[in-house]
C-alpha cells in the first residue's frame, strides 16, 4: 500500500509560498497591494487546512471598554466561530467581529526583522512590534453571554466570563536581518522580547523554509518564574509544524456551553423609543 509523503507535500507548499513573494515583488509596486496579495494566499492556505466551522476574514474586533464599543487595530486574518456568529459589520474590504466570536488572529508580513532595544519607534514588521500588539490583544479577556434560566421560557441571566486570551500567529515570508534569519538567534531574541514585554504569548511564528517558533505554554498554577517565555523552534518542515500547532491551538480554544448565546446587543443595542399597544386599549 502506498504511503503519502505529507512532509514532502508541505515542503512543496513552502516553496510555493516563497515563490509567491518573488512574483509579487516582480509585478506589484504598491506596498499595500503587495500585502493584500500575500494575505490572500495565506488565507487560502488556512482555508484549505481548517474545517468550515472556522471563519476567516480581515478586519477589526469589537469589544467594550468603559461602556463604549471600541475596535482593535485592523488585523490581517481573524479566525472566528462561523457556526454561531456572523460579522457585526460586513464590508467589501473588511469585517467587524464581536470579541465573543473570535478564536485568534494571524498577522502576515512580507519580511520579518528585529528592532534594536534602543529604537525609539518600532518597525511595523519587527518582532518587537508584533509582540507589543499581541500583549495588547491578550488583555481582551471578558466575554458576555446570556443563558435562559431553567424552567422559564422568557427569563434570562447575563453571564460575564473571564476567557482565554486570543491565539496569536505570525506568517512572514522571509527574515531580513541576522537576528531574524538565524533560527537559534531569532528564538533567543523572541524569548527576550516576550519576557521584557510581559503578558505576551505568540502561539506560532512561521517563516517558510527557515523555521517555526512558538511560546511554550506553562501551568500558571505551578510554574516558576524562570519557566515563562521559553521559545521552542524547529527548522525541520516548518509549515507542517505550523499546521499541527495551529490545529491544536484552535481545537483546544475555550468554547462556551451550548445553552449560552452571545450578548450581541452590547454592540448593536437599539436606543430608539419603544411604543406598545394592548388589546384592551
Amino acid at each position: 500500500m502506498d504511503t503519502p509523503d505529507l512532509s514532502e507535500l508541505n515542503r512543496i507548499e513552502e516553496q510555493i509560498l516563497l515563490a509567491r513573494l518573488s512574483a509579487v515583488r516582480a509585478s506589484i509596486v504598491h506596498a499595500g497591494e503587495k500585502g493584500r496579495d500575500l494575505e490572500f494566499h495565506v488565507r487560502r492556505l488556512l482555508r484549505d487546512l481548517l474545517p468550515a466551522e472556522y471563519g476567516l476574514t480581515t478586519g477589526f474586533i469589537a469589544y467594550l471598554e468603559d461602556k463604549s464599543v471600541k475596535l482593535t487595530p485592523q488585523l490581517d486574518i481573524i479566525i472566528y466561530d462561523a457556526v454561531r456568529y456572523s460579522p457585526l459589520v460586513r464590508m467589501e474590504s473588511c469585517d467587524v467581529l464581536p470579541l465573543e466570536a473570535v478564536y485568534g488572529y494571524v498577522e502576515v508580513k512580507a519580511t520579518l526583522r528585529s528592532s534594536s532595544d534602543e529604537a525609539k519607534e518600532l518597525a511595523h514588521d519587527s518582532i518587537e512590534a508584533l509582540v507589543k500588539q499581541n500583549a495588547a490583544l491578550r488583555k481582551l479577556r471578558t466575554r458576555v453571554f446570556y443563558n435562559t434560566i431553567a424552567g422559564s421560557p422568557i427569563q434570562i441571566e447575563k453571564i460575564s466570563a473571564h476567557w482565554l486570551a486570543l491565539r496569536g500567529y505570525v506568517v512572514a515570508f522571509e527574515a531580513v536581518d541576522t537576528t531574524a534569519s538565524a533560527p537559534d538567534k531569532f528564538a533567543k531574541r523572541l524569548a527576550e522580547v516576550l519576557k521584557r514585554q510581559e503578558n505576551a504569548h505568540l502561539h506560532g511564528v512561521l517563516v517558510p523554509n527557515l523555521g517555526f517558533y512558538y511560546t511554550r505554554a506553562v501551568d500558571v498554577r505551578s510554574a516558576n518564574a524562570d519557566e515563562y517565555y521559553h521559545v521552542k523552534y524547529t527548522i525541520d518542515h516548518p509549515l507542517l509544524a505550523f499546521k499541527s500547532v495551529l490545529l491544536d491551538g484552535l481545537s483546544t480554544f475555550q468554547r462556551s456551553p451550548v445553552e449560552w448565546y452571545p450578548a450581541i446587543d452590547r454592540y448593536l443595542n437599539y436606543k430608539g423609543e419603544w411604543k406598545e399597544q394592548s388589546p384592551n386599549e
